[in-house]
């Protein structure tokens, strides 16, 4: 087993969790660092999504998501987009758990749990995993995640959609729309 690739996707892991944990601390942006990289053909899969059929860039890219980012992401950061969505309902929600990762030659494995606050004083936690595949170049090429059913089903209500048959790309152009950079 390689150190150099086992520290290089540990290191990966840690600007993942850092992105998710300090945004807040950032002036609320979310950014996962310089040294994650995502590959132009990387696939991405959960459960929660298309029926759990993993979708490669391309097929996440739909002509509806390019049209809510030019109108409603010009500056292309959909990351801040999303979270600026969570933060209307929850303006403290952010990774709450410490940085912890098993990482490998393959990649990463981590645990996460995020929580915020509603304005009735509910607090939601969400726990997620990731398995976050990377290659030679140190670019990610699969991330599949997956969550807790319940909490997610309750938060992709909070945001007025229904959890049953959802689809990335509309998921995507909500929090697009719902987290669209102030003008």
């Amino acid at each position: 087993m390689s150190s150099d690739r086992v520290a290089l996707n540990k290191e990966i892991a840690f600007q993942k969790w850092e992105g998710y944990a300090k945004p807040i601390d950032r002036g609320r942006h979310v950014n996962f660092g310089e040294k994650f990289v995502l590959a132009p053909d990387y696939v991405m899969m959960s459960p929660h999504f298309n029926d759990g059929a993993p979708q490669t860039a391309a097929e996440m890219f739909s002509d509806e998501v390019a049209a809510a980012m030019a109108e409603y992401a010009p500056d292309g950061d959909m990351l801040t987009a999303e979270w600026r969505m969570w933060w209307k309902h929850m303006p403290d929600y952010r990774l709450v758990s410490p940085f912890d990762c098993v990482a490998g030659e393959w990649g990463f494995l981590s645990c996460d749990t995020y929580a915020g606050t509603l304005a009735d004083g509910t607090v939601l936690t969400l726990r997620e995993w990731d398995y976050i595949w990377v290659d030679k170049e140190g670019q990610v090429t699969r991330w599949d995640w997956f969550v807790d059913p319940e909490p997610w089903d309750r938060m992709i209500g909070l945001i007025g959609l229904n959890p049953k048959g959802l689809t990335s790309q509309e998921y995507t152009v909500n929090f697009l729309r719902e987290g669209a950079v102030a003008g």
